[in-house]
């Protein structure tokens, strides 16, 4: 059914213009033509009737003349309100077109809209995705060299999350991720940006950092709001995370290189963090130190 027909159908469901009987076809105009199709006889009549009562008053006038030129003047208003009808009921099947077109349009661009928002977000917590990432930091390069200022990147990897998976179950491990990013997100500027690039893997860009202290000073913020207790199922949960540091220029100047020496620093403090034999837990450290951003800020 195309548009035309069911802009025929809602003025007749609308406003009762379009008889019961009269249904849309194909091709949408079908309602119209069966509506008016009196109005062809009643024209074919009135200038049938306009003819004879011309010839007979050009002769002499009869009876039959002026009943002629009576049914004649009788048709024309029956005949002028048809047309008058007909040209209304386009207008407003125009007027309908137009509405269901912009309609679909707005649909569409909706459609787009969440199909980019797919595209460059995580669909669990909503955070920027790696590929959203990529872009704003290759932005904050360019700012910050133009401006001569520093920023900084944090990689942040929870330890042993899948403990907490196979502990309560994906359910519950995809919860405590959603609070966590909402809590990360809290910890930081509304103008730095927080991103999921893996399954417990984050990434904070700050912007316009003072140096490598300004860095540490956030990622132990951070660190103090993740691992404050989680409620999963009825039970309190504690989890660790470790947290790596690059700071632009010193770290690296494009975003492959601040995002390696972040991945470098985050395992040496995985690795620092436990001890062989011991199971890490929440507290062990309170961030990353200064002896892994040396030469840096």
């Amino acid at each position: 059914m195309t548009v035309h027909s069911v802009a025929a159908w809602a003025l007749r469901r609308r406003g009762g213009m379009l008889p019961p009987w009269s249904v849309p076809d194909r091709g949408g105009d079908l309602a119209l033509r069966r509506h008016l199709v009196w109005a062809v006889p009643a024209g074919a009549g009135f200038a049938a009737l306009a003819a004879a009562a011309g010839a007979e008053f050009r002769g002499r006038p009869t009876v039959l003349g002026a009943l002629a030129l009576i049914a004649a003047v009788a048709l024309l208003p029956l005949l002028i309100r048809g047309l008058a009808r007909r040209i209304l009921l386009r207008l407003e099947v125009a007027v309908t077109e137009r509405e269901i077109f912009r309609a679909e349009l707005d649909a569409a661009h909706r459609t787009k809209d969440e199909f980019r928002d797919l595209a460059y977000h995580d669909n669990l917590t909503g955070l920027p995705n790696r590929g959203l990432l990529y872009d704003r930091l290759g932005l904050a390069i360019t700012h910050a060299r133009r401006q001569g200022t520093l920023l900084a990147l944090l990689f942040l990897d929870l330890d042993d999350f899948k403990t907490v998976n196979d502990s309560f179950g994906h359910g519950s491990g995809d919860r405590l991720l959603v609070e966590l990013a909402a809590r990360v997100r809290s910890s930081v500027r509304a103008g730095d940006t927080v991103a999921r690039i893996g399954g417990d893997e984050f990434i904070v860009l700050l912007d316009s950092v003072t140096g490598a202290q300004d860095a540490a000073h956030v990622a132990a913020k951070v660190l103090e709001s993740v691992q404050a207790p989680y409620r999963l199922d009825r039970h309190e949960v504690s989890i660790a995370m470790s947290v790596g540091v690059s700071v632009f220029p010193g770290d690296g100047t494009s975003p492959e290189e601040l995002m390696r020496s972040a991945d470098s620093a985050m395992y040496r403090d995985k690795q620092r963090a436990a001890t062989p034999g011991e199971p890490h837990r929440p507290g062990d450290r309170p961030g990353p130190w200064p002896d892994e951003m040396k030469g840096v800020g």
